[in-house]
């Protein structure tokens, strides 16, 4: 009510009563009137409560439980002192361990998840023991759940489930006290062939803060190009997309107020680890196409499987990848209202320099544990380089140092046991690490498997030259996609453009100086993967004339310690694009 004015009291005072009455209602028709024309303030309106969720999440960790021989990662950062852009020591265990206290510390409301890959493939350290200490380490840090990778099938489904469940021989794991996992591998896509059956857990639903969160794992769908036949027997692999979209009636169903996907697969991204804008300009590959087909109920999508780092958004939705080796970690921050819809979304990728983090020494001792029990076979000595050699190739050439010298080593190997090869190939996916070398020692037999974990058999087999034209053809680049190149023998030169409408075309093969002739044959090595027609090499499988020539780790501990120039010989220039 507004204050009585000042004069009414005066009007008031002395008046007969029918005077006092008939001034009490023009003086409140008065009021009346004045009140109608000032607007009411309008009650106070809490805002509705929010919670932030905090998901850190790292992907290809492939048994880099060492801090160095091989380094993990090294990333090409700003020197915290200097400023200056070059490449820094990352990941390691230890390192990790502490990055994620750091990273975790006051931050009540969060979870730590991986997307596969965590092993195999992995360094010698925790290779030779069958990286049961990466898998030992790994639950050590308070992992709530991972996504199956290809690469956990590398030795097939049962030798994996022996791991996960900690079984052991009557002597005992190689690992002393090993007991197997402390969390679940996720597989929504990995179905039983014959029944149609998810084979591991589809998803795990953990409490965090005020949500019940479902992580869902997803492994990719390729994945019987780049795992040997004979691993994945009796499995088969369904579409991501469309099987974690089948699962939300039953998330919904259990109760879950939040869902991820944490899938195996990813993207191709040339830019920066972190994208503040969140467009990621050139991002493509399947995991684009993922995201854009999986429903709008999943609040973010952790990928993995290409290696790289990036957070992006596509179609406003995160979609993130912490690169691999443990020298990255990503951290997503999603805003909720009460009933779990994303209202914002964040992410960055926080780089685990062992510049940065002093290594927890829990995590340093079982290190040193690994390393003590390996060392005999790590420590063999190959030989004294003067030179490294790096296995990315950087345009216009397709073919890199590393590679070249793996396949000249090859050609060699079977060369020097009777076998009349013409060319040696390797798939680019088999190299996992460069040839690195450290002033005060030789290069080890721990380097050399750095190099080639996979312990495949080099194989010899018969193709026409036509077929070696298709399979040339066959791996080019299309349109703006990344090149991948099989790595060629010295014996194998040949050029390639890209065509107006994004076609790209051979030129000028030659095998041993010679123009290629599609009607003759030729002997080519190749390992055992490739032979089965892996990583796109279908063409491959219909060799003739196999003939099994030895492992491809002594071909290249053979060609290092008896040709001193080597790695002189590798130079690139024997892919070109015009």
């Amino acid at each position: 009510m507004l204050p009585t004015p000042p004069h009414s009291k005066r009007l008031s005072t002395g008046r007969s009563p029918a005077a006092g009455a008939l001034l009490a209602v023009l003086t409140a028709a008065l009021l009346g009137a004045c009140a109608s024309k000032v607007p009411l303030k309008p009650a106070e309106v809490a805002p509705a409560p929010t919670r932030e969720l905090s998901v850190f999440s790292i992907n290809d960790f492939h048994g880099n439980i060492q801090p160095k021989s091989p380094v993990p990662l090294s990333p090409r950062l700003p020197d915290a002192k200097t400023g200056e852009i070059k490449p820094q020591p990352a990941g390691g265990v230890a390192y990790l361990a502490s990055a994620m206290q750091q990273l975790r510390a006051g931050k009540p409301n969060s979870v730590f998840v991986a997307a596969g890959d965590l092993i195999g493939a992995s360094p010698q350290m925790s290779a030779l023991l069958k990286d049961e200490p990466s898998l030992a380490a790994l639950s050590e840090l308070d992992l709530a759940a991972s996504a199956l990778g290809n690469h956990e099938l590398d030795a097939g489904l049962q030798e994996f489930l022996r791991k996960t469940r900690g079984i052991c021989q009557a002597e005992g794991c190689v690992w002393p006290g090993f007991k197997g996992t402390a969390f679940p591998y996720l597989a929504a896509n990995l179905l039983d062939a014959n029944t149609g059956k998810p084979v591991l857990p589809t998803h795990v639903i953990k409490q965090v803060g005020d949500f019940k969160v479902a992580f869902v794992g997803a492994v990719t769908r390729d994945t019987p190009s780049v795992v040997v036949p004979r691993a994945i027997v009796g499995l088969r692999f369904s579409d991501e997309a469309n099987t974690l979209n089948a699962l939300i009636p039953q998330l919904r169903a259990e109760g879950a107020q939040v869902l991820i996907a944490v899938m195996h697969e990813g993207a191709e991204h040339k830019g920066a680890a972190n994208d503040p804008s969140y467009e990621c300009a050139g991002l493509q590959g399947r995991g684009v196409d993922i995201a854009k087909r999986l429903d709008p109920a999943y609040a973010m999508i952790i990928s993995g499987h290409t290696h790289q780092a990036y957070t992006c958004k596509v179609d406003g939705r995160l979609l993130v990848q912490a690169g691999s080796y443990g020298g990255w970690v990503t951290e997503s921050k999603l805003t909720l209202d009460m009933n779990g819809k994303v209202l914002a979304a964040e992410a960055v990728n926080h780089p685990v320099l062992q510049s940065s983090y002093a290594p927890n020494p829990a995590f340093v001792a079982l290190v040193q544990r690994a390393a003590e029990l390996t060392a005999a076979a790590r420590n063999k000595p190959v030989a004294r380089l003067t030179e490294g050699a790096v296995r990315f190739s950087k345009a216009p050439f397709g073919d890199s140092p590393l590679g070249n010298l793996i396949a000249d080593s090859q050609l060699a190997y079977a060369q020097k046991r009777g076998t009349a090869a013409d060319i040696a190939m390797m798939n680019p996916g088999g190299i996992r690490a460069d040839l690195t070398l450290e002033s005060d020692r030789p290069v080890t037999m721990s380097d050399v498997l750095a190099i080639q974990p996979f312990g495949n058999e080099l194989v010899a087999l018969t193709i026409s030259g036509a077929q070696l034209r298709e399979l040339l053809q066959r791996q080019l680049p299309k349109a703006d996609a990344a090149p991948r190149f099989l790595q060629i023998s010295s014996s194998l030169t040949y050029r390639w453009q890209q065509g107006a409408d994004g076609v790209a075309q051979l030129s000028d093969v030659k095998v041993n100086g010679k123009a290629l002739d599609a009607a003759r044959d030729y002997r080519v090595v190749v390992n055992n993967f490739m032979a089965e027609g892996g990583d796109g090499s279908a063409v491959l499988s219909k060799g003739r004339d196999r003939t099994v020539v030895g492992p491809d780790v002594d071909a290249l501990v053979e060609w290092l310690s008896e040709n001193p120039k080597a790695v002189q010989q590798a130079k690139v220039g024997r892919i070109v694009k015009e």
